[in-house]
């Protein structure tokens, strides 16, 4: 059944619906800090087992709420706070009309933390019924483990397809955003990035047509699978392997929302999405599933299969991923 967040109706069951906090219209960066449950960091002296001087090079991260133990980072890492970076990309957002409507965490943690925005206008794709949701998230991770990062995560409503994770800097799908002290820097950084994202879409919905439009057949399917999921040349069976292997050709053969666009490169490419989104093994618990999965969509092996997979179709295609 659809369901609705800020007036407007999706069909699709993306994940972070349900991991991330819905946030009030037109929400202040101090409003999507509390309601997404951001916490403040802090750095602290670290010391080796029967040391009483702390380490002069290292510093370990804590939660300034539980004192949960994050990282270890050298003496000269710059903390940036979850909130901090929230009102950068709020105020940043507004140069492209964005809004942002849902925000959390990942990991056991929390040390990753996420911002979900919306560009206005979903982009349409020629032969496909289904629109597609112009999505940005803005993450990082208190971790030390990756910057302050736009990325597109445009996302095909029908089924529920996170696409623009395949797509990378050279598309002009993913920005970085350095860790300074300057936040008038940050947000001339983070400005930026949402510029350059947004020409990234012009660049994809062009791409998404010429992939709508070139005729894919199943060989050349088969030549993508044994791409991005290879069978190992030693003689063991690999039953987990063969059973993805039959899935992405059973997608690319009636996968969700296909009509119209089965023996397409644009339907080859949602068969591989699909299966990285939704089918793809996680191993984890029952409890950690769903966060792990996410992570994986937007920034893990999912998003990697995904990219590619995109690779390979273009290729096999003879279309040209970026200028």
């Amino acid at each position: 059944m659809p369901h609705e967040i800020n007036q407007m109706v999706y069909v699709g069951e993306e994940p972070w619906h349900h991991l991330g906090r819905r946030l009030p219209q037109n929400a202040s960066y101090a409003e999507i800090a509390e309601a997404a449950g951001f916490f403040e960091v802090l750095a602290r002296p670290l010391y080796a087992p029967g040391v009483l001087e702390p380490l002069p090079d290292r510093r370990a991260l804590v939660r300034a709420d539980t004192g949960e133990y994050l990282a270890t980072v050298g003496d000269k890492y710059e903390v940036v706070q979850a909130r901090d970076v929230a009102r950068t990309l709020v105020e940043a957002a507004a140069g492209v009309k964005a809004i942002f409507h849902t925000a959390g965490t990942l990991g056991p943690t929390g040390a990753r933390f996420w911002l979900l925005g919306e560009l206005p206008e979903p982009m349409r794709v020629k032969g496909d019924s289904s629109i597609i949701r112009r999505y940005i998230v803005g993450s990082s991770a208190h971790d030390a483990s990756s910057p302050v990062v736009l990325q597109n995560v445009a996302t095909r409503v029908v089924c529920a397809n996170t696409l623009g994770v395949a797509l990378g800097e050279k598309t002009k799908a993913r920005w970085a955003i350095r860790h300074t002290k300057s936040a008038p820097e940050r947000l001339q950084e983070a400005a930026r990035g949402f510029r350059e994202l947004v020409d990234g879409y012009r660049r994809f919905e062009q791409l998404a047509n010429v992939l709508a439009t070139t005729r894919f057949s199943d060989r050349k399917m088969e030549r993508v699978v044994d791409r991005v999921l290879p069978v190992p040349e030693d003689e063991r069976d690999h039953p987990r392997l063969g059973n993805a292997r039959a899935k992405v050709v059973q997608l690319f053969e009636a996968g969700a929302g296909l009509h119209g666009l089965r023996g397409t490169a644009w339907g080859a490419f949602q068969a591989v999405t699909e299966y990285a989104d939704h089918h793809r093994s996680i191993r984890s618990g029952d409890q950690e599933r769903a966060s792990k999965r996410l992570e994986s969509v937007w920034f893990g092996g999912s998003a990697e299969l995904k990219r590619a997979g995109l690779a390979a179709i273009a290729d096999e295609a003879g279309v040209a991923l970026a200028a």
